[in-house]
């Protein structure tokens, strides 16, 4: 079953290395929004780690810091996760392949919850209406936090998982390139947040809005790749990931 998933992951990537390859405009839009990423969450880690070790004083500005609230790394990050849901919507529009129109709608909600703090404000909301205890090393927020995510993550994954039953081959392998990015963001906004609080770490904050960013950055290049591959070619049986290479058409 592992062996099977693995397969269908490199089989995904393997697509979308090769219409990467095959396209300049694909490989000029993803060096510039990693190559963005990469400066945005490297300059304020190395002023913080300056600072840390009484190298640099340097403060730097608020605007300029990625976990600052309203910052311009911020809205870089609504922006791109937002193209990441406008490509998958397009995909969709080309291919009525609902897989795509599921996904459309996850990083839509992500770019809703990041420009809107939906899920703080949730699990503010419902710690100080339902008094909610605390987990083991969490805030009572933590675990309203968690409450709200948990509330519109089962409304998403329906969909998502009807998607993904109704799938041939080459949608679930797609379809789990996108999860296992996914899962990354998640990661990043749930455990290392909680690692960050343990810490107060601005480091350690860093590295959690940074891996949140470069999350978001790969899946909004890994769209944009496949929006064009399609727009280049759209016989989806002519990139199956089910079929070996020569067999493609």
């Amino acid at each position: 079953m592992l062996g099977h998933a693995l397969s269908s992951l490199e089989n995904a990537f393997g697509e979308i290395r090769a219409m990467y390859r095959n396209d300049r405009l694909s490989r000029v839009f993803a060096l510039i929004v990693i190559c963005l990423n990469i400066l945005v969450i490297i300059v304020p880690f190395a002023i913080e780690a300056l600072r840390s070790v009484g190298i640099s004083h340097y403060d730097l500005p608020a605007r300029l810091n990625i976990s600052r609230d309203g910052s311009l790394p911020e809205m870089f990050n609504y922006g791109q996760a937002a193209l990441c849901a406008l490509f998958l919507f397009g995909i969709w529009l080309r291919t009525r392949e609902h897989m795509f129109l599921a996904w459309s709608l996850i990083f839509s909600f992500v770019t809703l919850d990041d420009a809107t703090r939906f899920h703080e404000r949730g699990g503010l909301l419902l710690a100080a209406t339902f008094d909610l205890v605390s987990l083991p090393g969490m805030r009572a927020r933590d675990t309203g936090e968690i409450i709200t995510w948990s509330a519109v993550a089962l409304g998403l994954l329906a969909p998502l998982l009807w998607s993904f039953w109704q799938s041939r081959p080459r949608q679930q392998a797609l379809g789990s390139m996108f999860l296992l990015l996914f899962a990354c963001l998640v990661g990043f906004a749930v455990v290392v947040d909680m690692l960050h609080f343990l810490t107060g770490s601005k480091l350690v904050g860093y590295a959690e809005d940074g891996g949140e960013m470069l999350s978001i950055a790969v899946a909004c290049c890994c769209a944009f790749i496949l929006y064009r591959g399609l727009g280049r070619d759209a016989d989806l049986h002519a990139m199956d990931p089910s079929l070996p290479f020569s067999k493609r058409t």
